[in-house]
């Protein structure tokens, strides 16, 4: 077996940290970044993607014209040859050049390898997913009234178990359908001609929620017009409604097309497999895998192009949870009860029980939920400000679930998975077990606990967003609503004037941004890489002036409203010339402008408000320009409750050890010699706080919220 040597991609590095890079010494956890599948993943053309036997494959056209091979992986990004699946000499006995485009497809125990050859389309049958497979004798479809190219195959079985075989090429850019056998192999009916707008070939069906998304290729294959496209229908046949296009050319790869598509199990979750040229339009096709989106119109959103591909995704009943807005206040409802997440009596002592109880409205049964550091969230209590935890983070089976004041660690950490039923499951970090309901019980004050993972409405909550507040000086990251892609700074450019633009999401400190409540009512959106406020040039009112990055002036120029919109996403207008933060044209691809705009109400003014925790390092650094300047930082306390109101409190002996308080922007805003394990902080004003402790030339730093 030839293992594939993968492109790996590095995400963008940070070209410059002002004095905020002292937040790296903050005491948390820090994940290690995923490896991503990188793009493209391998030569080949005309792909397609299926996951068999708890593995992935792709199948591409033949090389050479005669010999198909397929690829495999575990995980989505590592991909290995599978080697020769299928020679048309000697294993097609009526064809001997010309292998394209093959699709395969799995039912009652067999493998039906579909291809074309010498513009005809044959079928194979085999016993696994890479053969060896069994040609019929003879091609399936070898003449056909509408069109001169017989190319392209794509097998759908309908939920009714009706199966179509959809076909047809550039000869007369024409797309037939006929109706198959049970047996996979022979034709139930004849011909009919239903080509949706702008289709040339490579037809491939996918249906979502009742509606039939018919999608294709358009275009020349050999150049920079190839692309895709796609119409709807109620009806696997037609007639189609129009939809626009999925991918297309941009300014680094060009030729995007042939594709298929790949659902993750019962999940929303979708994934687009293509071909692309990537220097210009000469050399070899290159394989390339996306994430595919729907928006809230159940309409497929523009794919933007990666070079670093997809994460590691092994199918399960879990599903993502992107819908989770860190920061927002959220009401868990039971799935088997319908009765809410509740603290008993919204009693601010820690150790209070959590039980079930019917929805009152109330703070007791409203939870802020943000993701922290390790990649798992924590729950904590409106009305108390304690956290969701598990009784000394036990892992019996059945041990309760309480509040506990902020300890910052597994105990209060929770996994949370969106399943096929579109309710959450909710897992303990430092146990693995699952937030439940005793018994299933119905029984308003029922205890909630933790319990082995039974996959039963016991452990199904439902998630919804009440509020989701602007912690004024929290680092936030704003994805817009109808790209998916994240406000960023060129290239993280330290230079006054540097262009706003959106770009996929990487994680760095050129996309997150401070944001901070001016005493007019307004917000300043502060670039955390580079100090700089978001702004539009020269204070313009007209529509389309440019949004850029600028020294921090005080005036209006950089001065923004943030509103809540219904769908959970926010509005941000200029506070003078009251247009939104736009991104041009909605346009999906990556580097595009991002600009003010009349007010139009759609998803080109949306963005998604995750309030984040800092870029961090783990190990030794110096700083010499700021007041942090020190080595060896270890993190053997925590501080809470977290946010605080008055009394910062320690979990170690912290007598006669230094602390000094710096806000959010570097300044030095508290200093004294600590006597017992608590602090007076409640002359601070609300916001972001790093308490630096130090004693015998050791330092340690623990960020909080003053709320």
């Amino acid at each position: 077996m030839i293992q594939i040597k993968r492109h790996s991609y590095t995400l963008r590095n940070q070209l410059r940290l002002r004095f905020a890079v002292f937040l790296m010494f903050i005491g948390l956890a820090v994940p290690a970044q995923a490896q991503l599948s990188g793009n493209p993943l391998f030569t080949g053309a005309d792909p397609e993607i299926h996951y068999f036997n708890n593995k992935y494959y792709i199948y591409t056209t033949a090389i050479y014209g005669t010999q198909f091979h397929a690829y495999s992986s575990n995980d989505l990004t590592n991909w290995h040859d599978e080697g020769l699946i299928f020679d048309l000499f000697p294993d097609s006995p009526w064809s001997q050049y010309n292998g394209w485009a093959p699709a395969v497809v799995f039912r009652d125990n067999k493998y039906y390898f579909y291809y074309t050859a010498e513009t005809k389309i044959g079928v194979a049958v085999g016993n696994t997913p890479i053969g060896p497979f069994t040609d019929i004798g003879a091609p399936l479809i070898a003449t056909d009234p509408y069109t001169d190219d017989i190319i392209d195959a794509n097998v759908f079985i309908d939920d009714d178990g009706q199966i179509y075989i959809y076909y047809g090429g550039s000869g007369k850019s024409r797309m037939v359908v006929r109706k198959l056998n049970p047996d996979m192999i022979s034709l139930a009916t004849g011909p009919t001609d239903i080509t949706p707008q702008n289709y040339t070939e490579a037809p491939y069906m996918v249906k979502r929620k009742g509606i039939y998304y018919m999608t294709y290729s358009n275009g020349s294959w050999f150049n920079d017009t190839y692309n895709v496209q796609y119409s709807t229908s109620n009806s696997p046949l037609g007639p189609w409604t129009y939809r626009g296009k999925i991918l297309s050319s941009n300014a680094e790869d060009k030729g995007p097309g042939h594709h298929g598509v790949l659902k993750m199990g019962n999940c929303d979750e979708y994934y687009i497999i293509y071909h692309r040229y990537e220097n210009g339009t000469s050399g070899d096709r290159k394989i390339a895998i996306d994430r595919m989106y729907f928006n809230s119109a159940d309409l497929i959103e523009p794919v933007n192009m990666t070079n670093y591909g997809v994460a590691p995704r092994i199918p399960d009943q879990s599903c993502p949870t992107q819908g989770i807005v860190s920061g927002g206040i959220y009401k868990l409802t039971h799935k088997g009860t319908n009765q809410c997440l509740d603290v008993l009596n919204n009693a601010s002592q820690s150790g209070t029980n959590v039980q079930q109880s019917t929805d009152n409205g109330s703070d007791a049964q409203r939870w802020v939920v943000t993701l922290e550091a390790d990649g798992f969230y924590k729950l904590t209590h409106k009305g108390t400000n304690q956290c969701l935890d598990v009784f000394q983070n036990s892992s019996v089976q059945g041990a309760n679930v309480q509040q506990s004041a902020d300890s910052g660690n597994d105990a209060q950490r929770w996994k949370i998975e969106m399943m096929s039923d579109g309710y959450a499951k909710l897992t303990h970090k430092g146990t693995n077990q699952c937030l439940d309901v005793d018994n299933n019980s119905s029984q308003s004050g029922a205890n909630v606990q933790q319990w082995a993972d039974l996959g039963t409405d016991a452990q199904r909550w439902k998630i919804d967003l009440i509020e989701v507040p602007i912690v004024s000086g929290g680092i936030y990251k704003l994805t817009h609503k109808g790209t998916n892609q994240c406000l960023d700074v060129s290239d993280a450019s330290t230079q006054q004037g540097a262009n706003v633009q959106q770009y996929t999401s990487n994680e760095s400190d050129a996309q997150r941004w401070v944001i901070t409540k001016e005493s007019d009512g307004f917000y300043k959106l502060t670039h955390r890489g580079t100090n700089q406020c978001l702004d539009v040039d020269n204070n313009s009112s007209q529509a389309g002036a440019n949004v850029q990055q600028w020294a921090d002036l005080g005036t209006d120029a950089q001065r923004w409203k943030i509103e809540l919109m219904s769908d959970g996403y926010f509005k941000l207008t200029h506070k003078n010339t009251n247009l939104c933060l736009d991104v041009a044209n909605n346009s999906a691809e990556p580097r595009t402008n991002v600009q003010q705009w009349t007010d139009n109400g759609n998803d080109a003014q949306r963005w998604k408000l995750d309030l984040v925790k800092p870029i961090t390092t783990l190990g030794t650094a110096k700083f010499s320009n700021s007041a942090l300047n020190s080595e060896g930082v270890t993190s053997v306390l925590n501080v809470y409750p977290n946010p605080v109101g008055n009394t910062l409190s320690f979990t170690s002996e912290m007598t006669n050890i230094q602390i000094r308080l710096f806000s959010e922007t570097g300044s030095l805003v508290k200093e004294q010699i600590l006597k017992n394990n608590s602090l007076d902080v409640s002359g601070l004003a609300t916001g972001i706080y790093f308490a630096v402790f130090e004693k015998d030339g050791t330092k340690m730093t623990k960020r909080f919220i003053k709320k």
